[in-house]
């Protein structure tokens, strides 16, 4: 796997209990959580065209 870098962000702290209670229920911790969501949006996007 490539490096990482971190990537910081403000979010709303009801918003972000709700997604971690998301992330824990999918056995993901929420930063892994988050990567894999964007990486799907990504893929999906770039299938797209």
């Amino acid at each position: 796997m490539a490096k990482t870098k971190i990537l910081n962000l403000r979010i709303d702290p009801d918003l972000k209990k709700q997604a971690k209670k998301l992330a824990e229920k999918d056995g993901r911790t929420l930063s892994n959580w988050v990567t894999y969501l964007i990486r799907r949006e990504v893929e999906k996007l770039e299938k797209k065209g």
